[in-house]
């Protein structure tokens, strides 16, 4: 038998009614905390707590707020941030994605900057005030974070000018911003430096008029400088973040991108256009000091080989005369060696000729001696007569081997003597006078 609709409602009304007033109830009662979620939850009976484990809790027809125990914010250009916004993604109160505003650098350059933080919120009664204090994650981000963020960017770019950044403080931008957001604002002061006279200024961010490529500033020798302040132990003086009072954890800041203003991109332009034509001039002229070098080198090359073949030279020819040296020391020490060979000889001779001489002498004065005593005996008699019989010997041989005249006159009659009896007178006469010359005694002294 069908069932009329009305008899449908009466059995099927009662229990999907039962249904939706038991689900009415769950759901008055009962929450489901999520993972990574802290839950503020109000009840109807005037009790307040926090719930942080995962799974369902009660919360009594009240109220229960989730929280994003890590919260992050990031400033972007406008065009992300209408993509962002356009997106169908929901972020569930995970942070908030703001445009990026605008800082000053010193020298007045104005950027927008693109950052990046992550908070971390506290547990227990820590967060119980920051909840019962901003009701609601957006709030928290809104009216704590978003402007400590902004400030702490400012002050961060007041450290700095943008040639300086751009010359390479990049890193020292991003770590000085997590440094501040973290631990506190330095408090600082402006001060102005006066350089001595017709010194150039410092470079700044804005081309000035009239100003040469790469000499930026004002016309005058002095500049404003910002410093640090600090307390009397030297140590520099930190305005603290107001969201660290609630135990709330910085867990990371970064700097994603700074977009200068376009008066100061076109003064990058012209300066990096400058960079470019100086790099070439320096390449140019580091080619031109290659080439100096490469015809030094081959110069000093060529002077080297020269210097080498000519020392070559040199070494040859003085090892040759040192070798004709020691040749002829040499053939001296041997010539003077002989020549003391020699010396010793002669010497030997000497001596020995002198001993002979001494030897002869002696014999010869002995003989002397001897005739002398001989002669002083007997008046030199033997001698003389010696001498007188080799005389008359002589004279007899030449009378006898005279020729015999083959005419013979004769005196008188009373001439009796011959040729032999003239011979015979003529050898008295010589005997005579040969003994008178002789002083020859005939006397036999007694």
């Amino acid at each position: 038998m069908p069932f009329t609709k009305a008899q449908l409602i009466k059995y099927l009304g009662g229990p999907a009614l039962l249904a939706v007033i038991g689900l009415a109830l769950f759901n008055g009662i009962f929450f489901y905390n999520e993972a990574g979620f802290a839950t503020h939850v109000r009840t109807i009976f005037g009790e307040e707590k926090v719930v942080e484990d995962v799974g369902y809790a009660t919360k009594w027809f009240g109220r229960a707020t989730p929280w994003k125990k890590a919260l992050s914010v990031q400033s972007v250009l406008t065009e992300a941030l209408e993509k962002s916004r356009n997106s169908d993604s929901d972020n569930d109160s995970l942070g908030a994605t703001i445009e990026a505003f605008p800082i000053v650098f010193l020298g007045n350059v104005d950027a927008k900057v693109e950052s990046s933080a992550r908070f971390r919120l506290p547990g227990g009664d820590q967060f119980l005030r920051i909840a019962q204090e901003y009701r609601n994650p957006e709030n928290f981000i809104g009216t704590a974070l978003v402007p400590a963020i902004k400030e702490t960017l400012q002050a961060t770019a007041s450290l700095m000018s943008a040639d300086d950044f751009y010359a390479g403080a990049r890193s020292e931008f991003a770590a000085e911003f997590e440094n501040q957001l973290n631990d506190g604002l330095y408090l600082i002061k402006r001060k102005e430096v006066r350089g001595p006279r017709g010194a150039l200024p410092h470079q700044t961010a804005i081309l000035q008029a009239g100003t040469e490529q790469g000499s930026f500033g004002d016309n005058s020798a002095s500049q404003f400088v910002t410093e640090k302040v600090v307390d009397a132990k030297g140590i520099a003086v930190r305005k603290q973040q107001q969201f660290r009072k609630y135990g709330v954890e910085v867990v990371e800041a970064r700097i994603t991108n700074v977009d200068p203003n376009p008066q100061y991109k076109q003064r990058m332009v012209k300066v990096q256009q400058a960079l470019a034509e100086l790099a070439v001039a320096r390449q140019n002229r580091l080619k031109e000091e290659e080439e100096k070098l490469l015809v030094t080198a081959r110069g000093e090359k060529e002077v080297e080989a020269r210097r080498q073949e000519t020392l070559r030279d040199q070494i040859e020819r003085t090892t040759q005369a040192e070798t004709e040296k020691q040749l002829a020391i040499i053939n001296a020490e041997r010539e003077k060696g002989r020549a003391e060979i020699e010396k010793q000889t002669a010497e030997l001779l000497r001596d020995k000729a002198s001993i002979t001489a001494d030897a002869t002498k002696i014999t010869a004065d002995a003989d002397a001696y001897a005739r002398e005593a001989v002669i002083k005996a007997d008046g030199a008699l033997q001698p003389k007569l010696d001498a007188l019989i080799a005389i008359n010997k002589v004279w007899a041989e030449a009378a006898a081997k005279a020729p015999v005249p083959s005419v013979m006159m004769a005196g008188g009659q009373s001439s009796t003597s011959g040729r032999q009896d003239e011979i015979g007178q003529l050898m008295g006469v010589l005997a005579t006078k040969a003994a008178r010359d002789l002083a020859l005694d005939m006397k036999v002294k007694e």
